[in-house]
């Protein structure tokens, strides 16, 4: 070593002495600081990710196939606190979640608040876990929040499962309510995939959960849906938690301006939804033991889309202890408009 580099090295050395505190403090903010500008920086990477299992393939269905989405809180039940209950506790519900989905046996999933590593809930990726034991051959995630601080993870969002092949897969990059949350820690965004019904029939489906503070906030992101819908390709079918309601059903909101985001999506024309109006109790999706309103919802494209016509044959709110959300199960007819 050089006489420069050991001046340099004794001088170093000497102020690390001088000022153990300052050492420490730099040693601890490394430690709890350094994971989550490491998680934010590869925040946008990670967004998406695809998994597949072994599961038994599925035959093409023959006219019909079945949404269901279901908001499932993080596995935490029907509280609305996700520290109540340990993490440990939480993988027995998961897998309580994915025998209730089996047993609904929809074509396509579409989970809200589903939580791919994180504390509160045991640090376990709940849709691999309730893609794999329901049965679920085709998985995608998509993260809205996604940092660490020290040893405690944050990374939860939104999961499509397919039995059907899922060929291509988007995040929808709604506006945040606020842009330094969307920087510090993400926030609220959609994810659409491409499914593979058959060699000659694909549609759309975009996992839906919007911000729950601000109608102005769904509004724009509604705005956002009807967009990818417009843009050609596979008809869309948006399916989740809207956290929105149309005027005229229990507790809608509107924006300073009076407008409402299933107000303005319902008014393109786009899309069908049940219900219609004047939702009776079975009808509601929210919350499970108290339900006061509908804002879990599956729209499906109205018209003729791609040749194909499709029509709702059931629609059912599907009350359960599992997540404060009701489950909602759609069965959807499709055929040619040559047929008709």
């Amino acid at each position: 070593m050089s006489s420069e580099r050991k001046t340099s090295f004794k001088r170093l050395s000497n102020a690390i002495a001088a000022r153990p505190k300052t050492l420490v403090m730099i040693l601890v903010l490394a430690i709890v600081f350094g994971p989550y500008f490491y998680s934010r920086i590869f925040a946008p990477i990670n967004r998406i990710r695809m998994s597949e299992n072994e599961a038994t393939k599925v035959a093409a269905p023959k006219g019909s196939f079945s949404i269901c989405c279901f908001n499932i809180a993080h596995g935490r039940g029907a509280t609305d606190d996700n520290w109540e209950q340990p993490g440990s506790q939480k993988p027995d519900r998961i897998l309580e979640i994915a025998s209730f989905l089996k047993d609904l046996n929809a074509d396509v999933v579409v989970l809200n608040e589903v939580d791919f590593r994180s504390t509160w809930s045991g640090n376990q990726n709940q849709a691999v876990a309730i893609a794999e034991a329901a049965g679920y051959r085709f998985c995608v995630q998509q993260r809205n929040l996604d940092f660490k601080i020290a040893h405690l993870n944050w990374s939860f969002g939104n999961a499509i499962l397919s039995k059907f092949p899922i060929t291509s897969s988007q995040s929808i990059n709604y506006p945040p309510t606020k842009t330094w949350e969307d920087w510090l820690v993400g926030c609220k965004r959609g994810l659409a995939c491409e499914i593979r019904l058959s060699n000659d029939e694909s549609i759309r489906v975009a996992g839906v959960h919007l911000e729950h503070r601000s109608e102005s906030t769904r509004l724009a992101s509604a705005k956002m849906i009807y967009e990818l819908a417009d843009s050609g390709g596979p008809p869309l079918f948006a399916a989740g938690d809207f956290n929105s309601t149309p005027t005229g059903f229990p507790n809608s909101q509107q924006t300073k301006l009076g407008e409402n985001a299933l107000d303005w999506l319902i008014a393109t024309g786009s899309f069908q939804h049940r219900p219609n109006a004047n939702p009776n109790d079975e009808e509601l999706t929210f919350s499970t033991y108290s339900p006061e309103s509908v804002i879990d919802w599956i729209l499906i494209p109205t018209g003729i889309v791609g040749q194909r016509k499709f029509t709702f044959t059931e629609y059912h709110a599907i009350a359960t202890d599992l997540s404060d959300h009701r489950a909602v199960l759609a069965k959807i007819t499709f055929d040619s408009a040559s047929s008709r």
